[in-house]
């Protein structure tokens, strides 16, 4: 077991490795049908997966709670170049186990996501953690355990859940196109994700989809390819409301000052990019963290 340690998550050291850029523009994505392969078939297990490589888990700290399934993003790192380990082809199991307390924990399988622009190789598994506590975890590929480390799982997010309401916060919105560059960074942007505020499209009726990402001003390096995701999943979604935020006040931000507006603290959010989907009764049903494969997002949508 791994000495106990409050685990880190989207550090900037981690964020600097992540994503070679974060604009939507020079960022090209794939979505998880066609994803890049660096792991050829024929390779053994030891030559994709050497010896003690570190594990990185890169949810945000606070965000993992007891309440329902949770999304975590785990990656494995090593090698001659301390590059991303794995490959589509290459499942690893991710066990869950509390340092201290009642529960047994458990074991699932974690799918592969990756974006080709970076050369970014996460897994992401979904467990339900039934107490609150420090967790250990730990990645195998079949019989072998490859690494481990821990992190805390809280009681209570200040991140809305699913099955909460969403808060109602008023955003920028842009009456014209010439007024897009006044609330968003996106240098391709969708105008009618600007029509309307947080508050009016959880309110009137229609499924939502809210995403906090900066392409210009993106602190982990995921915003842009995030956005472009969600703009690839909302496509042919007439009844789908889309609200996309910039997370920082865009009058200070290019000045090098990343003040959160009121919209991230009505959610709790101390790292972006989030993605955040609501129902037509205003409720959460699905939230992503970090980025977001476009076919993991559009079957949430038709779920």
């Amino acid at each position: 077991m791994v000495s106990p340690t409050r685990l880190f998550v989207i550090a900037l050291g981690f964020a600097s490795i992540l994503l070679a850029g974060c604009t939507s523009g020079d960022s090209t994505v794939v979505s998880e049908t066609t994803l890049v392969d660096s792991a050829p078939t024929g390779e053994t297990s030891e030559e994709v997966f050497p010896e003690t490589p570190q594990l990185i888990i890169a949810n945000s700290a606070g965000s993992v709670s007891t309440s329902g399934e949770q999304r975590m993003m785990t990656a494995l790192v090593g090698g001659e170049n301390n590059s991303f380990l794995g490959s589509p082809d290459r499942p690893i199991m991710v066990a869950f186990e509390p340092v201290d307390g009642d529960s047994v924990g458990g074991s699932v399988e974690a799918s592969w996501l990756t974006t080709n622009a970076s050369e970014l190789g996460l897994y992401v598994s979904r467990f339900s953690f039934d107490e609150p506590g420090v967790w250990e975890v730990t990645v195998s590929d079949g019989p072998r355990e490859l690494a481990s480390s821990l992190f805390e799982i809280v009681e209570d997010s200040p991140v809305p859940q699913p099955g909460e309401l969403a808060p109602p916060s008023i955003t920028p919105t842009a009456a014209t196109v010439s007024e897009l560059s006044d609330v968003s960074t996106d240098m391709e942007p969708d105008s009618s994700f600007y029509d309307l505020t947080i508050a009016e499209a959880v309110g009137n009726g229609n499924p939502t989809m809210i995403v906090f990402a900066t392409p210009a001003f993106c602190q982990t390096a995921l915003c842009g390819p995030t956005l472009d995701f969600a703009k690839g999943a909302a496509a042919g979604q007439s009844e789908l409301d889309v609200v996309h935020v910039e997370p920082f006040d865009l009058e200070l931000a290019p000045t090098g000052t990343l003040e959160p507006i009121d919209a991230m603290f009505d959610y709790g959010l101390a790292t972006e990019p989030w993605i955040f989907l609501v129902d037509s009764d205003g409720v959460i049903s699905h939230s992503f963290e970090g980025i977001i494969g476009q076919a993991e997002l559009e079957a949430a949508l038709s779920s």
